[in-house]
């Protein structure tokens, strides 16, 4: 089985790559495509399992691109609406259809060969990618996805489909518990059914913790029970995550951030001046992963027609200072010839390069990993700052099982672990206390539950760097972090995506029309104008 792993993580960049993290392209896909009419080049069930893994890890990806500029990762040029296209979620919305169609596929083999593994494995990734397009949408076709029945299929509404969710991964746990079975090829955790049972519980705890606002007491019965069961994503052993490579062809098997900063100058982005503050200057204590989260080219101060903002009132920060040059939320002023100057990737999540301070240079070829960094899916750090937030009293939590300082220190601990543990590259022992004690001082001195749950989720705002998907997610449902403002007079924060253009072009039902960014999914039932 290890024999084709190598071969499995170079198609997964490939498929990657086909939705680089700040591109638009999409791909599509006939949902109504019967699964037994299928032609794979192989019926091999490790085939079929490697396309839903791939599909997965392509959505996973592209989603975090899509919210990365609006929850202030990365910049943002202009308007939400202007980033938030009715094209915008076509490749996420087909990824979860070929995990569909696959997964059936998959379980007609199954029923004539020996494989509750396989299936369960294909059945969590399904759960999680429908969970993402309720989360993003709000609504998508489940029900009557990929079934000839169903010409002009339906839509289900979110909660409806949080709830077949459920239900699936406990059907995944008892396939995953399953003895009768053939091993399976696995490019997350090399077949070790046990971490992905951690996953299938990890996935309920976060759809429980994204459901608070309207959560059941049985929901909230059936969290305390997972959490004092302790069998899920803990520590970084059972960390779901994408591992890039550093090929450079047949294929390019680096990281998306790596191949958009690295290859020529510092690519298409900008750094996020709100993000850049958050790590500098929000504290009297610098984040000790700066300089793994950033990368300056320039250390020097910007001057002239480099720092087209100087002088402005419409900008809130516009230059932070020490060589960090960024841009402010939606500044899409003309892009100054920069490129060899501004702040970029680095080295966590990556794979790019550790920012000394000392004559840095952008290498491609030279210092860092040459683009071998990660796609953090669901680290063991996220899962701690989840039970902080579960643990505080309703409404700011849940009154979840355990205590919620304790889960936030052990929470920024494992991140800081992750992130020297990716770049082999260890943080000053006094610098980790530092930080550490700041924000222990800080949340001691907070006089609400309110104020508390603020510092948590800014803090895991800070930890998922490289994954915006669960910080549009908390940003919804908490309205924390404080992100700051806009520098154009922005248009409604998405508080869903639309449908996809793809699907409304393809699906002639009449009852779909389209959406508005200003409908709110199920779980998000703060005031309109919540956020911004």
């Amino acid at each position: 089985m290890k024999k084709n792993i190598s071969k499995t993580i170079q198609l997964l960049t490939a498929v990657l790559l086909l939705t680089l993290t700040f591109s638009c392209e999409t791909t599509r896909l006939d949902i109504n495509d019967d699964p037994n009419s299928l032609t794979l080049d192989s019926s091999d069930p490790n085939y079929i399992l490697n396309n839903i893994q791939l599909s997965f890890a392509g959505q996973h990806s592209t989603l975090s691109s899509i919210s990365s500029g609006a929850v202030r990762h990365v910049n943002q040029f202009g308007t939400y609406a202007a980033a938030s296209g009715a094209g915008t979620m076509n490749s996420a919305w087909s990824s979860a259809y070929s995990i569909t169609a696959n997964l059936e596929l998959l379980s007609n083999i199954a029923s004539e060969q020996t494989l509750p593994n396989h299936v369960g494995v294909g059945q969590v990734l399904e759960a999680f990618a429908y969970v993402n397009l309720v989360d993003y949408i709000g609504t998508a076709v489940y029900s009557e996805a990929v079934n000839s029945e169903f010409p002009s299929p339906n839509l289900d509404s979110g909660e409806s489909i949080y709830d077949a969710a459920y239900a699936l991964l406990d059907e995944a746990i008892v396939n995953l518990n399953a003895t009768n079975t053939s091993a399976f090829e696995d490019i997350y955790f090399d077949g070790d059914v046990n971490k992905w049972i951690k996953v299938a519980n990890t996935l309920k705890l976060k759809m429980y913790l994204q459901s608070k606002l309207v959560l059941t007491s049985a929901q909230a019965t059936a969290m305390n029970a997972i959490v004092t069961a302790g069998n899920f994503i803990s520590t970084a052993a059972d960390d779901l995550q994408v591992q890039y490579g550093t090929s450079i062809t047949n294929p390019d098997t680096r990281h998306p951030f790596f191949r958009d900063a690295y290859i020529s100058g510092a690519g298409n982005t900008y750094m996020s001046n709100n993000f850049i503050y958050l790590l500098k200057d929000d504290k009297t204590i610098v984040d000790p992963r700066i300089t793994y989260y950033l990368f300056r080219q320039d250390l020097s101060d910007p001057v002239d027609d480099l720092l087209p903002c100087d002088g402005s009132a419409d900008y809130q920060y516009c230059y932070l200072g020490d060589g960090y040059w960024g841009r402010d939320h939606a500044d899409d002023e003309g892009i100054p010839n920069d490129g060899n100057n501004r702040t970029t990737f680095g080295i966590y999540p990556g794979g790019g390069q550790f920012d000394t301070g000392l004559n840095n240079t952008l290498t491609s070829d030279a210092d860092g990993l040459k683009g071998a960094g990660i796609h953090p899916v669901m680290l063991s750090s996220f899962v701690h700052f989840m039970l902080a937030e579960a643990a505080l009293p309703a409404p700011a939590g849940i009154g979840a099982t355990g205590d919620a300082k304790t889960y936030l220190m052990e929470a920024i601990a494992q991140s800081f672990a992750k992130v020297e543990a990716v770049s082999a590259i260890s943080m000053l022992a006094a610098d980790k206390a530092a930080y550490t004690t700041y924000v222990s001082d800080e949340y001691d001195a907070a006089t609400s539950e309110e104020e508390k749950l603020a510092i948590i989720i800014r803090e895991y705002h800070i930890a998922l760097w490289g994954n915006s998907v669960e910080s549009y997610n908390n940003y919804r449902r908490t309205g924390y972090p404080d992100l700051g403002y806009s520098v154009e007079s922005n248009t409604d924060f998405p508080r869903s995506y639309f449908l996809p253009s793809s699907e409304l072009n393809s699906n002639d039902n009449p009852a779909l029309v389209q959406k508005m960014l200003t409908d709110q999914v199920f779980w998000d039932t703060n005031a309109a104008g919540f956020i911004n």
